[in-house]
């Protein structure tokens, strides 16, 4: 087709219904959006003149322009967050970009701009619109991967309480002042308009939830899991309401959307096996075949499809079909590798922004500018809309907040929950987008909530960033800890070869059994150089390449062997970390933290020869590793110095002396409480030597003694030979005299990291401690010049 024949296409493509009808129905074909999707070239204008076409009239180069202006524009303000220390997550900056262009060209004369950007023309392929709507499920799905799908089972009392409180009592309060304003006065806006701004308000998605502390860095942290853990809640509350009101209004759709639920269910459960035999058939370290992949990918639409067509809101479908991939890797890793910088940087910020250009802004520069105010705002849509929605989010806020202190939480952090709680981000965008399309609210409603939703996303990071401490990102609200729980549930961390023996040995004085079983996982770390990308390897599910050999292999099989011995009263699962030293320590916390650990295992860095007295090799990566654990581990820690002769391979069935230095405090109580777990081992003797400060030394000893009885009072174990043994000492002179006069006596000393600190008991012998991290007394026992070769182990309770 030649530029001069173009002319036609063009009035055709612009101009309205009326001149659509006159040019009668011997052109229908060329009517086609998809003819002459791109120009002739540079050339045309010059060729045709006056008659051709620009070439950002055509439906291809205008998408070119949309999606990089889109991208350049939102990476710009995602910088200039970043440079201005702004915590802005990237869709809001996705929206706000949406709101700047919509302003900026809508205002102008230039029409290629309005034509490209803010077009009417209903016959035009709205390409991008699509795209980013593609991209909204992708990213649906994508979240549905990157959530553990245990989450609901491990939804404890203060998610659920939360959770249910948070939606219930903000949605029936949101439908009485409905009912009040129906029966005092003449209201501007609908019903369905009053339960969409109900729905909107009262809803917490976990998805968006999850998007805004992942942007925040925070998605690990306590309140953190309670937040999601509470968005999920109100996620199924919503979803069961949702299918209620369904069936509420036609029995016969209900049984229809009952036998869709099974029939889509079943699929689900059909897809997750495969997915788990995806994993069992791929090797260890090795990548997930693309076939997997693009079928995944294929089944997340198909699903969109699916909930679209015989249930509601589409992109549901694709997260719960995301639920089904087993998150982490090395399929659902891969998912998020592959798929989500790419669709968040390229495709998802064309839903944001052009969702935000579809607002009436002409509408709102009315309501809210001054000079084109005339009282309409007064008693119209914007006077019912910003009066009603303040007062369910404040009902949802003081509703959450209530729900926090009543279970526990601290003040700041209930805080922080009830703001996180009154998100709105991508959800509700495209539940108003959705209800607008099927005609449920006006354009004007549309655009009100639109505003809100930005000026919401805006804020609430901003409140977040002012309120929270990051220092205490890893910091728990129940105790965890091993006085609290019978059961032993420790992580056990290995970074070389010589800790296999050293932990397996301490793990076997532990004596787990049926009336004190041990929980424990094995995370094997390896160092990553460079900019690999980290790994995490579940050796449960992957196996090495055949006649290939693990990362692990020695870690594996030892301690499957001591699973073997144990295998009534112990459970170990085994994993290892490649990453980077720098983020080692946090992979620790976090791994600790999501398998609800009460005790995390270091080795020293220092490594001791054959005979226990020379040091052959001082690792100041692991030091540093141990020092950033001790301060941000959620849970208890212990540091274990292995000189030997605990458990040597020559004397299995001959007793391992134990000795507890104990002086009081919480990091002795501790200590206590772990040498309670070895009471019960036949081959364990237990001692525990306390040290009474000269002081005051009888108020003390009843105290410590009445600490001791209330740490064993709910115990009975089948044998307890345990030696106390007190001494009574002026300065740390006298301790050091006592712990040399026993140096030989024992295979393993226990002692709390922080044990007569600012006591007589150690004045004297903190000018001389080595290393911080193990404590004044630990210090001591561990120095090169302490002439035993017992081994230590150093405790401290969680913060």
């Amino acid at each position: 087709m030649d530029a001069e024949n173009a002319t036609w296409r063009k009035e055709l493509m612009w101009d309205d219904d009326g001149k659509r009808a006159e040019m009668g129905t011997k052109m229908f074909c060329d009517v086609s959006p998809h003819i002459m999707l791109n120009s002739h070239g540079v050339s045309e204008k010059m060729d045709s003149g006056y008659k051709g076409m620009e070439f950002w009239e055509y439906p291809l180069p205008q998408l070119e322009i949309i999606i990089l202006s889109i991208f350049l524009l939102w990476r710009l303000f995602d910088m200039l967050f970043k440079k201005l220390g702004v915590p802005i997550p990237k869709f809001t900056s996705m929206m706000l970009v949406g709101a700047v262009l919509n302003e900026v060209f809508g205002s102008m004369q230039i029409s290629c701009f309005k034509h490209i950007f803010i077009h009417d023309n209903k016959y035009m392929p709205k390409v991008a619109d699509t795209i980013g709507a593609f991209a909204f499920v992708l990213d649906w799905f994508l979240r549905g991967v990157t959530t553990d799908v245990g989450i609901i089972k491990k939804s404890g009392t203060k998610s659920v309480v939360i959770g249910i409180t948070s939606m219930i009592i903000p949605w029936q309060i949101g439908k009485l002042l409905y009912s009040s304003r129906e029966k005092s006065s003449i209201l501007t806006m609908t019903e369905n308009e009053y339960n969409v701004m109900t729905f909107t308000m009262s809803m917490t998605p976990f998805t968006c939830v999850n998007m805004l502390l992942t942007d925040l860095k925070i998605v690990h942290t306590d309140f953190g899991q309670i937040a999601q853990s509470s968005g999920m809640v109100t996620d199924v509350l919503a979803f069961f309401l949702t299918v209620w009101a369904y069936i509420s209004r036609d029995e016969t759709q209900g049984v229809k959307m009952g036998f869709a639920f099974m029939a889509f269910f079943i699929f689900v459960y059909l897809v997750r096996q495969f997915m788990l035999w995806v994993i069992r058939h791929t090797p260890e370290g090795a990548p997930v075949k693309n076939i997997y992949l693009y079928i995944g990918l294929l089944l997340a639409y198909l699903s969109y499809l699916y909930w679209n067509r015989f249930l509601f809101f589409g992109p549901l479908g694709a997260f719960v079909l995301g639920l089904a991939v087993p998150n982490g890797p090395p399929l659902g890793s891969v998912f998020i590798q592959k798929f989500d910088s790419f669709n968040e940087g390229i495709f998802l910020p064309l839903f944001g922004s052009l969702s935000m250009i579809k607002l009436d802004w002409s509408f709102l520069r009315k309501e809210f500018g001054d000079e084109f105010g005339d009282g309409k705002h007064l008693h119209g849509h914007m006077y019912e809309c910003f009066s009603f929605l303040p007062i369910v989010y404040i009902a949802k806020f003081g509703t959450s907040f209530l729900a926090a202190i009543a279970t526990k939480i601290p003040l700041r952090d209930s805080i922080i929950l009830a703001v996180i709680m009154g998100t709105k981000s991508s959800f509700e965008l495209a539940y108003v987008l959705t209800a607008f399309e099927k005609y449920r609210i006006s354009l004007e409603v549309l655009s009100l909530l639109g505003v809100y939703i930005l000026v919401n996303s805006l804020l609430t990071p901003m409140a977040i960033h002012f309120l929270y401490d990051r220092s205490k990102r890893f910091v728990c609200y129940g105790r965890r800890n091993l006085k609290q729980k019978s059961e032993l549930q420790t992580l056990v961390c290995i970074n070389k070869p010589d800790n296999i023996t050293s932990m397996i040995s301490l793990l076997r004085a532990t004596s787990p059994s049926k009336d004190s079983p041990m929980e424990c996982c094995v995370l094997h770390l390896i160092e990553l150089q460079g900019q690999a990308t980290p790994t995490f390897i579940s050796h449960q599910l992957q196996k090495p390449k055949p006649g290939s050999r693990s990362y692990s292999e020695n870690v594996i099989s030892s301690f499957q062997l001591f699973q073997e011995i144990y295998c009534d009263s112990a459970s170990i699962n085994m994993f290892t970390s490649l990453t980077s030293a720098k983020e080692m320590h946090e992979h620790i916390c976090w791994f600790a933290l999501s398998q609800g650990s009460n005790l995390i295992l270091l080795s020293f860095h220092r490594t001791w020869g054959p005979d226990g007295s020379v040091v052959i090799s001082d690792d100041q990566t692991l030091r540093t590793l141990n020092r950033n654990v001790l301060k941000r581990a959620p849970c208890s820690v212990g540091i274990f110095v292995y000189r030997k002769p605990i458990w040597q391979t020559k004397a299995l069935e001959s007793p391992c002396r134990v000795c507890l230095i104990y002086v009081g405090g919480n990091d002795d109580k501790e200590a206590l409480a772990l040498a309670d777990h070895m009471r019960g081992n036949q081959q364990v003797i237990l001692t525990v030597m306390r040290l009474i400060p000269a002081s005051h030394a009888d108020d003390i000893s009843k105290r410590i003694h009445s600490q001791m009885v209330d740490m064993n009072r709910h115990e009975d174990r089948p044998r307890d030979d345990s030696i106390i043994i007190d001494w009574t000492v002026g300065d740390g002179t006298e301790t050091s005299k006592i712990l040399h006069s026993v140096a030989y006596d024992y295979d393993l000393f226990i002692v709390g990291r922080r044990s007569g600190f600012g006591t007589t008991v150690t004045r004297g012998l903190g000018d001389w401690m080595e290393f911080e991290e193990l404590g004044i007394i630990g210090d001591l026992l561990a120095s090169e010049y302490f002439p035993s070769r017992a081994s230590v182990l150093i405790v401290q309770q969680q913060e």
